[in-house]
């Protein structure tokens, strides 16, 4: 490792948090298998949970991405049978979405997986020091926020 005025470089936080991801879902995939998605596990929980009353735009800001990353996940959900677009009754332009049976029947093996993958993660660590891990994340991703760039 390169060495600046004596002192280590210390590694880019965004490296480690990248390679923290990496290795939480390699974790996840391989407890999930036996599905047909590599990916999206989250979001489909979250879709779940808006019992078809979630449209494209709540997802976004649920996820904090932008509705072309939100378009790419429902289409991949989509074209695997796990969740599909409603129009909207009043306002047609409104698409909402929805769970399928096939989705359904996974939920508690996504569920499961999560939990189970997260456990291993935060394992040597007390529920003082998750808790502050999950308020210093939050921290990091608001200063990270677009609209905070400048300041």
């Amino acid at each position: 490792m390169s060495e600046t005025s004596g002192n280590v470089v210390k590694e880019p936080i965004g490296r480690i948090m990248g390679n923290i991801s990496r290795r939480f879902l390699t974790r996840l995939q391989q407890q999930l298998l036996h599905l047909d998605i590599e990916r999206s596990y989250y979001p489909l929980l979250l879709i779940e949970s808006g019992k078809g009353k979630l449209n494209q735009q709540e997802l976004a800001a649920l996820l904090s991405c932008d509705k072309v990353q939100v378009v790419r996940i429902i289409d991949h959900l989509s074209s695997n049978g796990y969740v599909e677009r409603l129009q909207g009754s009043k306002d047609r332009r409104k698409s909402y979405i929805r769970i399928t049976g096939k989705a359904e029947k996974f939920l508690p093996d996504i569920e499961k997986a999560i939990q189970e993958t997260t456990a291993t993660a935060l394992k040597d660590l007390s529920e003082e020091n998750v808790d502050k891990l999950y308020s210093f994340l939050k921290i990091l991703e608001k200063n990270l926020e677009s609209d905070n760039l400048n300041g």
